[in-house]
């Protein structure tokens, strides 16, 4: 067994909401959900693509299916940290994530070409338990379909970092005090505010072509959203409760197709022209 989940498979829906929407949405959830165990914190994500990045390029067509890998960290990782090596899926709305648990360092050696369970092996987790977890059946299996993603789109190379705070809400406890009986087990809530990223195939660029010394700002994250701005994303593995489409109708917060890697990638290729 692993301290963590390593598959999902739900339906996620995102809203772009301004501060007013946001304000009414955290109203609706009153009562029904509470702030997770893990309070805010800070999500980063390095996505790899190819050279022409070909991956975000087919994701921003809208295909039916689309699939990205990732390495997401909580917060600024140490070598020791744990962090996520995760291979999400999208069929027909459907999302579909694998992922395994491992060192910072084990994951920048996975990625770099080493073999996943090699990697773990020589760069365990401090953790006794999550470095176990990091080898169990099941993770070994999952690397196994992230060495399939990784050969067919080969070569593979970090593209792309973004960065949120993310605020993340749950259900009321079974049992709990104010238990809402109209919110569903699988339901999670979840607010990402400053939403920023650096795009590190234009950081290599500006690296190689700098003799001396970078200029100024560089590798600094660059806001992806005004700042009263949050996304909003309805994650459930069934229909949505009644009481949750009438708080986004009441509020007009309608489903957004916004991606942090596809924004970041526009973004930065409007920068460039």
């Amino acid at each position: 067994m692993t301290s963590y989940q390593e598959v999902f498979e739900r339906k996620e829906v995102k809203y772009r909401l301004d501060a007013a929407r946001r304000h009414a949405m955290l109203t609706a959830l009153e009562g029904r959900m509470a702030v997770d165990d893990y309070g805010t914190t800070s999500i980063v994500s390095r996505y790899f693509d190819t050279p022409d990045r070909a991956l975000i390029e087919r994701s921003l067509d809208k295909p039916l299916y689309k699939e990205k890998l990732r390495v997401r960290s909580y917060g600024i990782p140490g070598e020791d940290d744990q962090v996520f090596v995760e291979l999400k899926k999208k069929y027909q709305g459907i999302v579909y994530k694998r992922r395994v648990g491992c060192s910072y360092a084990a994951a920048r050696v996975y990625m770099g070409g080493m073999p996943y369970e090699q990697a773990c092996r020589e760069l365990p987790l401090p953790d006794s338990i999550l470095a176990e977890a990091s080898l169990s059946p099941r993770s070994l299996q999952i690397a196994r379909e992230i060495d399939a993603f990784k050969e067919r789109y080969t070569p593979l190379r970090a593209s792309m970092v973004t960065i949120c705070d993310r605020t993340a809400y749950a259900p009321l406890a079974i049992g709990g005090e104010g238990e809402a009986a109209d919110v569903p087990s699988t339901l999670r809530i979840t607010f990402d505010e400053n939403v920023a990223y650096r795009d590190l195939f234009e950081e290599a660029l500006i690296a190689r072509a700098s003799h001396r010394r970078p200029p100024v700002g560089f590798g600094m994250p660059r806001p992806l959203l005004p700042a009263d701005e949050a996304i909003m994303e309805v994650k459930c593995a069934g229909p949505f409760p009644l009481w949750l489409v009438d708080a986004l109708d009441g509020c007009e917060a309608y489903p957004s197709s916004f991606s942090k890697y596809g924004a970041a990638y526009q973004a930065s290729m409007r920068k460039a022209s």
